[in-house]
């Protein structure tokens, strides 16, 4: 009778270890609640906004140089609403706390920028995957 209570307490401690995983994210590397914007591909954000990635202007200090500041990203959106749309842009600083702003009530996070530079590469627009996430701000 001990063998099964213990056997019982076993199995409910590790049914219970395994429902409380940290591990939200998807098979792309992508945490639950964001989504990764690419060029070129409009993406929905939120139930009447989509966003799509139009330009990307990166002075980040490339991986293996050393420079006096880690440098930003400059990255520009097409917001598309229900009735509008409008350009928007958010810098993107690695080494900030938080790189946001709001659209219409809706607090859009850059959570990170990739692919990372190095010296002598040549990173094209179409590299880039911005990861952002999404919050509604009211």
């Amino acid at each position: 009778m001990v063998f099964f209570t213990r056997m019982g307490f076993f199995v409910w401690l590790m049914l219970l270890l395994i429902s409380c995983s940290d591990d939200t994210s998807t098979n792309d590397g992508i945490q639950a609640g964001e989504v990764e914007l690419r060029s070129g591909v409009p993406q929905r954000v939120s139930s009447n906004m989509i966003l799509e990635l139009i330009e990307v202007n990166d002075s980040r200090c490339p991986v293996g140089v050393v420079c006096s500041s880690a440098g930003e990203v400059d990255i520009t959106f097409m917001v598309y609403l229900t009735e509008r749309s409008f350009e928007k842009s958010i810098t993107y600083s690695p080494f900030e706390t938080s790189s946001c702003d709001t659209i219409e009530a809706i607090v859009v996070y850059i959570n990170d920028v990739l692919p990372y530079k190095f010296a002598n590469d040549e990173l094209k627009f179409e590299d880039y995957r911005i990861t952002v996430e999404i919050e509604n701000f009211l």
